[in-house]
């Protein structure tokens, strides 16, 4: 999902920001290796996009990186950028989450509770 199909409307948002929302929507943050599995098995991907949506991993200087798959129109590639809190992804920049079976589960329990209040 994008940035903006997570309810914000400025043209950035903090990555701090995109997880909390991400996480009071019930979506997790996929593993570290999970993006370069997904950029050996995603042939597919469309032009353009850029996918963004794991936990940060630290580089040999102790920086934050999240690895974004991504086709850029010039191959398929898996890029590192900044993983810091305070760094600002653009509004159309998309993320892919995981659910965890807990947020599956709360979100079921929910649902039965809400469809049976009404009945």
């Amino acid at each position: 999902m994008s940035v903006a199909e997570l309810g914000f409307r400025t043209d950035t948002a903090s990555l701090a920001d995109i997880y909390a929302r991400a996480q009071k929507l019930g979506f997790g943050l996929a593993a570290p290796e999970v993006a370069p599995q997904l950029r050996v098995q995603f042939f597919d991907q469309p032009m353009g996009e850029f996918l963004i949506g794991m936990e940060p991993i630290k580089t040999w200087k102790g920086e934050p990186v999240i690895l974004t798959v991504a086709n850029g129109g010039a191959g398929l590639v898996l890029i590192g950028r900044d993983g810091s809190a305070g760094a600002e992804i653009p509004l159309a920049s998309r993320f892919l989450f995981v659910r965890s079976d807990e947020a599956a589960s709360a979100k079921a329990v929910r649902g039965i509770d809400e469809a049976a209040a009404f009945e």
